[in-house]
Order: C-alpha cells, then structure tokens, then sequence
C-alpha cells in the first residue's frame, strides 16, 4: 500500500499548485511541527515574516483547524472515559487514529502537498 496515494485523495491540487518549491523548501519544518503540536498553529505564519507565503496560510489554517479538532476530540476522550473497559479501548483507538492523521498531515506538508482534513478543511479560513 502506497501512503501517496492514498493522501492525494486529500490532496488539493489547485491550491498545491500555487505553491513555489523554494517557498516549501523554506518553510517545511514550520509547516510540519504544528501538525504534531497542534497549539503551534501559528508557526507557519511567524516563520513566513508576512510575506503573504501561500503555503504557510494554507498550513496554518488546516493546523487551526486540526487544534480544534483536537479540543473537541479531548472533551469526547473525557465523555467516554467514564465507561470502564470499554472507554479506556475507545480512547486508544482515537489516539492512534489522532497519530496517523498528524503523521500524514506532516508528511503531506514536508512533500508540499495541500492535504484536507476530510469533511472540515474547508470549514475556516481565517489566515
């Protein structure tokens, strides 16, 4: 199995293409660490240093929307924890699939991709 393919599922091609390779280039750890730390989402556009970077906004925006993701995730984590055995399994299986969003963000981000989170990366757009 392929993990290229199977993220340019969630690939925006027409927002990609407005990406400059030396604009990925310079901006890829920034781009990738908040997707891993999601209160970080603002290091994308501090590293761009206002030079309007479309990858940095586009990066910041899906890693807002990841941290909110995030909140609400920890609110249902909190909800379902209080179901003995089967809330302890439930919140394993959130977290692991929490990682492998967050690990094929980055990867997405460090490759220079426009990766969406499904059915809510269109959802805000504030930078």
């Amino acid at each position: 199995m392929d993990i290229d393919k199977i993220l340019d599922n969630f690939n925006d091609e027409k927002t990609a293409c407005m990406f400059s390779y030396d604009e990925v280039q310079k901006n890829v750890v920034p781009a990738v660490l908040p997707y891993l730390f999601p209160i970080l989402f603002f290091l994308p556009l501090i590293a761009d240093k206002g030079k309007k970077s479309e990858f940095c906004k586009f990066h910041a925006n899906q890693q807002f929307t990841w941290f909110l993701v995030n909140i609400i995730i920890g609110i249902v984590k909190r909800i379902i924890s209080v179901v003995p055995l089967i809330g302890w399994l439930v919140n394993i299986a959130i977290d692991i699939a929490c990682l492998a969003v967050s690990v094929g963000l980055m990867y997405g981000a460090s490759k220079g991709k426009a990766l969406r989170l499904p059915f809510i990366g269109e959802l805000i757009k504030i930078f």
